[in-house]
C-alpha cells in the first residue's frame, strides 16, 4: 500500500485538496462544486500527475490486473465473440471482477486508510491548510516551509537541461506577486527570492494572463549583472524545458531574444575572433549557458513537437534562424563573434540541424523559414569556400586543432577552457560543412542554389561548391594526416568531407544530382591520374588520400546511376562508350597497382581499395563490356599465383588480396554462371549439400534424440526440404553438370541399406528416391511417399532438359572414350520410364485395372507423360499432380497408364499443312530470282520486306514461304564478309565413313524422340523413313563437324570428344523442310560458314575454331556472349525483372541458355519455334538477345510473384512460355535492335574473343 497509508497517505490528500481551492472558488454553488470535482479528471490535464491518484492507479493494476488477464483468457478459449456482444462482454468482466474477493479487500483498507487520514487532517485543519489559504497579501507559500517541495540550488544549469529539481502547483494571483517582485525597482534580494519560488512552479502554469509581464521581468533578470541572479534565470529556462507543456515555446523564445539581444546590444562586450573565446569570463561562461540551453533544447524537440500545434514549430524556428542570422559584417582584423560561432562550439556537427531536416513535418517548416533567413546558408557557404581556398596556408595547424576540437567537453572536469581564434573558426567550418552537407540532401534544399554572394562575381552552383570541397580531399595542403582513421580525428577536415560526400551518394536522386557531374569526379580522380601519369609536379598522393577517394567510390558504384556515371560519364549511356569515362582511369590504375607497376608502389590497402571498386563495376554487364579489355581477371590470376608461388607472403600488393581484402576480392572477376554448375560439382560440395538434404527429408548421419518432434508433411516438399531443393535443382538442372556428375556411373544397387545411410553422390541419390525398385531401399526410408515424391520432382526438374532425359532414359551400355573420330559414349545411362510404368502397374487394385490414386501415382503419371511427350504449351496437355475439385463437388482425377503410347487425352490434335499459296510482296521477292550485285542489298530487302509481312500479315510467315527465306537468306549471307565469318569447308567423308558413324544411345533416342514430335506435328509422315532420313542427317553432320574439332586436354569431360548432346538445331532444320534431308543438309552446310551458326547451332563449335582457352573452359559463346547481352539489355529495360533474378538466387543466363540449347522445344509452339529460327537468320542473329528479352518482359509479373514464394527455378524450368508468340512482340525487338544492334551484334560476331 506504498503512497495510499500513512503519512504518504495524507501527504497525498493535502497535495490534492490544495489543487483544489481555485475549482472551489470559482464554483457558484456547493452543487456546482461537487460536480465539478466528480468530472475533474475529464478536464484537468494535471489529474494524473497528482501522488494520490498514481498511488492510487498503481495499486489498482497490481491487484487487479491479473483477474481481468484471467477473465480475458477464459473468455477467448471459447471461440469468436460477435461484435455486437462486446459491451455485454466488457460488463460482465466488469461485474465479476467487482464482485472478486481481491477487489472487496482491496476497497475495505483503502476506505479504512483514507477515513484515518482525512479525520486527521481535519483535526489539525489550520496546521494542515493555513499556509495553503491567501490571505490578505500575496506572499503564498513560503517554499522552504513546505516538507514535499525540493529545490537543487546546487545544481548548475551548465549541465543538462533534464538534470534539475523539482516543482511546485500555484495560483495565478500567486504568479502575479512573484512577478511584481520581478521588477527592476525591487531590491535585488526581493528578486533573488520571488526569483527562488518561481523556480518551484511547472511552466506549465505561468502562461496566463499575468506571463505578458513576468516575460518582460525576467528578460530585465536574465540581462542583470547579477551572478546569481542571472543563474537562477536560466536554471528557470532549464526547468520549463523539461515540462511537458506546448507552452515552452515562449520560455525558448524568451531564451532567443535575451541571446540576440547579448549581440545587438550597443554595450555588449562580445570578443573579437582574433582574442578567442575565454571560458573562465564570467560573462562567457553566462552566454555558453545560454547557448548550452539552447542547443539541448534544438536537440531535443524534435522527439516531441509533432505532439503540439504547428504553431509552436513554427515559433521555435522562427526565433532560432533568427539569432543564428545575427551576423556581423566582417571588419578584418577586428571580426567579433556571431552566434553561429557559439553554436559551433558547442554542436560542431551541426547535430541540431541533421535532427530538424530527418522528418518531414520540420523539415518543410525549416526550408520554409529558411528562404527568409538566407543569409546563414551564405555564412555557411562562404566558410567552406573560404576554408578550401586557404587550405595550402603556410600555418593553419588544423590537425592540432582538429585533435583539440575532439576533446570538447563541457560537463566533466576535463572541460576546455580556452578556444584560439583558429580554432573557433575551424569549428565554424565544421559546423558549417555538416549544414550544408545535410542541406543538400534534399531537393528543396539543392533549390537555394545558386547563391550569389558579394564577394564573387558569379553566383556559386552546387557544383562548384562540391568541387571546393573535394579539393580538400585530394589536395588537402599540409592540414592532412597520413594516419589511420581513428575516432580522435573525426574532426579531421579531409575525414568530414569524405563522410559528406558519402551522405550525399547514399541515395540515387541524390548522387545522380549533387556527385555524378564529370568536373566532380575528374577532381576526385585527380591523385589516381597523378599516380598513372607519373607526375613530379605535385606531392605524391598519401595513402589517406587514395583510400578516402576509394570510399567514395565505393558508395557511388553501389548505386545504379552513380555505376553508370563511372561507366559512361556524364549524360552518357550505353551507346555512347568512350575511354574518358572515370571507369577507364580506375581499372588502369587498378592494373598496374597489381602488376606493381606504380611508382612509388601502390600501398596494399589502396590496391585493394580500388579492386573492390573494379568489382562493383564489372559485376553488372555494362561495366563488364567497358572493362573486359584490361583484363583484370588475368593479373588477378598472376597475382594469386604469386602468392601461392612466395613462402613468405609474397610483395606487400599481392599481401593485400589475402591479407587486408580476402573475403571481398577472392570471386574479384565475376565467374561465369555456365561455370558455377560446374564448380558446385565438386565431391565435397554435393556430399555436403545431400547431408543436409538428406537430414531435413529423412534422418542425419547420427542417431540424435529428438526432444521435438517434426511436423508431418502435407506438401509434396515442404518448408524444410525447400531449400534444398532449390539447390540441388539449380545444379542438376544444367546438363553439363549432370553430364560431369553420372557419366560413367552405375547406380550403386546394394542388397541391403542402413536406415542411417546417407547418399553422398547424386547416382546414390537417384538409386534411393527416385529409382526405388527393391524392399530394401523401401524399407530405408523413414517417410518413403514424401522422399520418393521429392525425388520424382527432381526428376521432373532434370527431365526438363530434354539432354538431360535422354541420358537417364538411355540403358546402359560398354562404351568407350574416343578422340576426334569417335563420339563420347554415354556409360551411365538409366531406364527410368520402364521403372516408373512397371511401378504404375504395381499400384493397380488387385483383379481390376483401375489404379489406386496417390501422391506417388500422380506425380509418376506426370512425370511419364511429361518425359514422352514433346510439345509447347498447346501441342500436348500434362496432367494434374494433384487431385481436384471440380464447380459440382465432384473429384476430377487425371487418367493414370502403365504402358505407352500414352491417353490421347494428352495429345491434342493439332491442324495439318494448310497447302494453299497466299501471294505477298516476300513471295514475289523470293521468287523473281533476279540477282543483286550486292549480296547486302539483296539481304536488306529481304529483311524489310520479312519485317513488313509479320508485322502487317503475320498468318502468312509459315510453309514453304519461310523455307524460301531460310535457304536464300543463307545463300546470300554467305557472300557477306560480316556475316560468313567461318570458313565453309567442304565435306571431305565418304558415303562408307558417314555409314560408320557410330551414334550413341542417347542420340538414337533423340532422333526417335525428335521424330515421333514431327508425326504428332504431321509435318513428317511416316516414322521409320523420318527415322532413317533424321538418322543419316545426324551422322553426316557429325562427320562433317568431327572434321574441324581439336584434341582437348581439360578437367571437364563435357569438352571432350564429340558433342555429347543431341544435336537439336538439326532436328528442327530437318522439320522445318519437312522431312527432306538433302534440303536440310544443304542448309545446315551453307549456314555453319555464318557467325549466326554458332550460337542457333550449338553443336556447332564444339571443340572447334575457338581459341583453346575458351574451348577448355566449357563455356559457349552461346553464354558467354548471348546471356551476357541478354542481362545487359534486362537490366537497362527491365530492372525489377533482374532484381528479382538477384534475389532468387538464379540468373536469367542460367534459363536463357537452357531454352536456347535446345531450340525452346518444349516451352513454344512449333510455328513460334520456326518463327525463332527465321528470325534469327533473317533480322540478324542479335535477334537471339531481344527475343530472350521480350520473352522475360511477357513473364514478369510471374517472375516477380515466383520469386516472393521462392521457387523461379522451378517455374521457369518447368512451365512452357503461355500466350507468347514471336511475331506478336517484333515490334518490341526491333525498338531494342535500333537501341543495341551498336553494341550487341558486334559483341556476337566478335565469336573467337576470349
Amino acid at each position: 500500500m506504498r503512497g495510499l497509508e500513512g503519512e504518504d497517505l495524507k501527504k497525498g490528500l493535502r497535495e490534492l485538496i490544495i489543487s483544489w481551492e481555485t475549482i472551489i472558488r470559482e464554483a457558484g454553488s456547493l452543487e456546482a462544486a461537487e460536480d465539478t470535482l466528480l468530472h475533474l479528471e475529464e478536464n484537468d490535464e494535471n489529474f494524473h500527475k497528482h501522488d494520490f491518484v498514481r498511488a492510487l492507479k498503481r495499486k489498482l493494476e497490481e491487484c487487479l490486473s491479473p483477474l481481468i488477464d484471467d477473465e480475458l483468457e477464459k473468455y477467448s478459449t471459447t471461440g469468436h465473440i460477435d461484435s455486437g456482444s462486446h459491451e455485454t462482454l466488457v460488463n460482465q468482466i466488469i461485474d465479476h471482477i467487482i464482485q472478486s474477493k481481491q477487489y472487496g479487500e482491496l476497497k475495505r483498507r483503502l476506505g479504512r486508510n483514507v477515513g484515518e487520514a482525512v479525520d486527521s487532517l481535519l483535526t489539525n485543519f489550520d496546521a494542515e491548510f493555513g499556509i495553503g489559504r491567501i490571505g490578505g497579501g500575496t506572499e503564498g507559500l513560503d517554499p522552504r516551509k513546505t516538507p514535499f517541495v525540493t529545490d537543487d540550488e546546487e545544481v548548475s544549469s551548465f549541465n543538462s537541461l533534464y538534470d534539475q529539481g523539482s516543482v511546485m502547483l500555484f495560483n495565478q494571483d500567486y504568479l502575479k506577486g512573484i512577478a511584481d517582485n520581478l521588477g527592476k525597482t525591487k531590491n535585488p534580494s526581493t528578486r533573488r527570492e520571488a526569483m527562488q519560488k518561481l523556480n518551484q512552479i511547472i511552466s506549465g502554469d505561468i502562461h496566463n494572463k499575468h506571463w505578458p509581464l513576468l516575460r518582460k521581468n525576467l528578460m530585465d533578470v536574465m540581462s542583470d549583472a547579477d551572478e546569481q541572479l542571472s543563474d537562477m534565470s536560466l536554471k528557470f529556462v532549464a526547468k520549463s524545458f523539461t515540462c511537458t507543456s506546448h507552452h515552452t515555446s515562449q520560455v525558448y523564445i524568451l531564451l532567443m531574444e535575451f541571446l540576440c539581444n547579448q549581440f545587438t546590444s550597443s554595450n555588449s562586450a562580445i570578443p573579437l575572433v582574433k582574442n578567442g573565446l575565454d571560458c573562465t569570463n564570467k560573462a562567457m561562461i553566462k552566454l555558453l549557458k545560454a547557448f548550452r540551453l539552447m542547443v539541448e533544447f534544438q536537440q531535443e524537440a524534435p522527439n516531441y513537437w509533432v505532439r503540439y500545434p504547428l504553431v509552436y514549430l513554427e515559433e521555435v524556428v522562427e526565433s532560432s534562424l533568427n539569432l543564428l542570422a545575427l551576423q556581423v559584417a566582417p571588419q578584418f582584423p577586428n571580426t567579433k563573434l556571431c552566434p553561429l560561432h557559439f553554436v559551433a562550439v558547442l554542436d560542431p556537427k551541426a547535430q541540431w540541424f541533421i535532427k530538424w531536416m530527418h522528418g518531414n513535418y520540420s523539415r518543410s517548416e525549416l526550408l520554409e523559414h529558411l528562404k527568409k533567413y538566407r543569409v546563414i546558408v551564405e555564412t555557411a557557404l562562404r566558410y567552406c569556400l573560404d576554408f578550401s581556398a586557404s587550405r595550402k596556408s603556410p600555418y593553419d595547424g588544423m590537425s592540432e586543432i582538429s585533435e583539440a576540437l575532439s576533446k570538447v567537453s563541457l560537463a566533466d572536469s576535463g572541460k576546455r577552457l580556452f578556444y584560439s581564434g583558429p580554432e573557433l573558426e575551424y569549428s565554424l567550418f565544421i559546423h558549417s560543412l555538416s549544414f550544408l552537407g545535410r542541406l543538400l540532401c534534399f531537393e528543396k534544399g539543392r533549390s537555394f542554389f545558386p547563391i550569389r554572394l558579394k564577394e564573387k562575381q558569379v553566383p556559386v552552383n552546387i557544383k562548384q561548391l562540391l568541387k571546393a570541397l573535394v579539393l580538400l580531399i585530394v589536395d588537402p595542403g599540409v592540414s592532412t594526416t597520413t594516419s589511420r582513421r581513428t575516432e580522435k580525428n573525426s574532426y579531421e577536415s579531409t575525414y568530414l568531407v569524405s563522410e559528406v560526400f558519402k551522405s550525399l551518394c547514399s541515395t540515387e536522386a541524390m548522387c545522380s544530382a549533387s556527385v555524378c557531374k564529370d568536373d566532380i569526379m575528374n577532381t576526385l580522380l585527380s591523385p589516381v591520374a597523378q599516380l598513372l601519369d607519373g607526375a613530379t609536379d605535385h606531392p605524391v598522393p598519401n595513402e589517406m588520400t587514395l583510400l578516402y577517394v576509394a570510399d567514395i567510390l565505393c558508395i557511388v558504384a553501389s548505386s545504379t546511376r552513380g555505376r553508370r556515371h563511372l561507366i559512361h560519364g556524364e549524360g552518357k549511356g550505353l551507346l555512347s562508350r568512350t575511354k574518358s569515362s572515370a571507369a577507364h582511369l580506375i581499372a588502369e590504375f587498378t592494373k598496374k597497382a597489381l602488376s606493381e607497376k606504380l611508382s612509388p608502389p601502390c600501398p596494399s590497402a589502396v590496391t585493394g581499395a580500388y579492386l573492390y571498386v573494379c568489382r562493383q563495376l564489372y559485376n553488372t554487364c555494362e561495366g563488364l563490356l567497358v572493362l573486359s579489355q584490361y583484363e583484370l581477371h588475368t593479373c588477378i590470376a598472376q597475382t594469386w599465383r604469386k602468392l601461392q608461388d612466395s613462402e613468405k607472403g609474397g610483395s606487400s600488393t599481392v599481401s593485400s588480396v589475402k591479407a587486408d581484402d580476402s573475403d571481398k576480392y577472392k570471386d574479384s572477376y565475376s565467374i561465369c554462371q555456365c561455370q558455377r554448375s560446374l564448380l558446385c560439382i565438386q565431391p565435397c560440395y554435393i556430399r555436403a549439400l545431400l547431408s543436409e538434404l538428406w537430414s531435413s527429408l529423412e534422418c542425419g548421419p547420427q542417431d540424435t534424440p529428438v526432444f521435438t518432434p517434426k511436423t508431418w508433411p502435407v506438401d509434396p516438399i515442404d518448408r524444410l526440404s525447400q531449400k534444398h531443393f532449390i539447390r540441388l535443382v539449380n545444379i542438376l538442372s544444367a546438363f553439363p553438370a549432370v553430364y560431369e556428375l553420372i557419366r560413367g556411373e552405375a547406380l550403386p544397387g546394394r542388397e541391403t541399406y542402413g536406415l542411417r545411410d546417407v547418399p553422398e553422390t547424386v547416382t546414390a541419390l537417384i538409386d534411393r528416391i527416385i529409382i526405388v525398385d527393391s524392399p530394401a531401399k523401401i524399407h530405408s526410408l523413414f517417410n518413403y511417399e514424401q522422399s520418393c515424391t521429392f525425388g520424382l520432382r527432381v526428376l521432373s526438374a532434370m527431365v526438363s532438359c530434354l539432354d538431360t532425359y535422354l541420358l537417364l532414359q538411355s540403358r546402359v551400355l560398354s562404351a568407350m572414350v574416343s578422340c576426334l573420330d569417335t563420339y563420347l559414349l554415354l556409360q551411365s545411362q538409366y531406364k527410368f520410364q520402364e521403372f516408373l510404368l512397371q511401378e504404375q502397374d504395381a499400384n493397380k487394385m488387385e483383379g481390376s485395372d483401375l489404379f489406386i490414386k496417390d501422391a506417388l501415382s500422380l506425380e509418376r503419371n506426370y512425370v511419364l507423360v511429361k518425359t514422352f511427350m514433346i510439345g509447347g504449351p498447346s501441342e500436348r496437355t500434362l496432367p494434374s499432380r494433384t487431385l481436384e475439385e471440380d464447380k459440382s463437388g465432384n473429384i476430377k482425377s487425371p487418367t493414370l497408364f502403365s504402358s505407352y503410347p500414352i491417353p490421347r487425352e494428352y495429345q491434342p490434335n493439332i491442324a495439318g499443312r494448310s497447302a494453299m499459296k497466299q501471294e505477298n510482296d516476300l513471295s514475289k521477292f523470293l521468287g523473281s530470282g533476279r540477282p543483286e550485285k550486292k549480296p547486302s542489298v539483296w539481304v536488306e530487302k529481304c529483311r524489310d520486306l520479312f519485317y513488313k509481312m509479320v508485322t502487317s500479315k503475320p498468318d502468312q510467315a509459315k510453309g514453304n514461304l519461310l523455307q524460301q527465306v531460310l535457304e536464300q537468306t543463307v545463300v546470300h549471307q554467305c557472300h557477306m564478309q560480316e556475316e560468313a565469318i567461318f570458313h565453309l569447308f567442304d565435306f571431305s567423308g565418304t558415303d562408307s565413313t558417314i555409314k560408320n558413324f557410330k551414334l550413341s544411345p542417347l542420340q538414337l533416342l533423340g532422333i526417335k524422340t525428335a521424330v515421333r514430335y514431327g508425326i504428332h506435328l504431321k509435318v513428317i509422315n511416316t516414322s521409320s523413313e523420318s527415322t532413317e532420313n533424321l538418322t543419316q542427317l545426324v551422322k553426316l553432320t557429325g562427320c562433317f563437324l568431327r572434321q574441324q574439332q581439336r584434341s582437348l586436354k581439360s578437367s571437364l569431360r563435357f569438352v571432350e570428344g564429340s558433342y555429347p548432346g543431341f544435336d537439336w538445331f538439326t532436328a528442327t532444320i530437318f522439320l522445318i523442310f519437312n522431312g527432306h534431308a538433302e534440303r536440310a543438309w544443304n542448309f545446315l552446310h551453307k549456314f555453319s560458314s555464318l557467325g549466326a551458326s554458332g550460337y542457333l547451332w550449338m553443336a556447332r563449335l564444339h571443340a572447334s575454331l575457338l581459341p583453346i582457352s575458351l574451348l577448355s573452359s566449357g563455356i559457349p559463346p552461346l553464354f558467354s556472349s548471348t546471356a551476357h547481352n541478354i542481362e545487359l539489355v534486362l537490366q537497362i529495360e527491365l530492372p525489377l525483372v533482374a532484381s528479382a533474378f538477384t534475389m532468387s538466387g538464379y540468373t536469367p543466363s542460367q534459363i536463357c541458355f537452357h531454352w536456347l540449347s535446345q531450340c525452346f522445344w518444349n516451352y513454344l509452339d512449333w510455328l513460334d519455334i520456326v518463327h525463332y529460327v527465321t528470325v534469327c537468320v533473317c533480322l540478324g542473329v542479335d535477334y537471339q538477345v531481344y527475343l530472350c528479352v521480350a520473352i522475360l518482359k511477357h513473364l514478369q509479373e510471374s517472375i516477380l510473384s515466383h520469386m516472393q514464394t521462392q521457387d523461379l527455378i522451378i517455374f521457369l524450368k518447368e512451365e512452357a512460355i503461355r500466350n507468347f508468340h514471336v511475331l506478336d512482340h517484333i515490334r518490341f525487338m526491333k525498338d531494342l535492335e535500333t537501341k543495341y544492334r551498336k553494341i550487341v551484334l558486334a559483341d556476337m560476331m566478335n565469336i573467337s574473343k576470349p
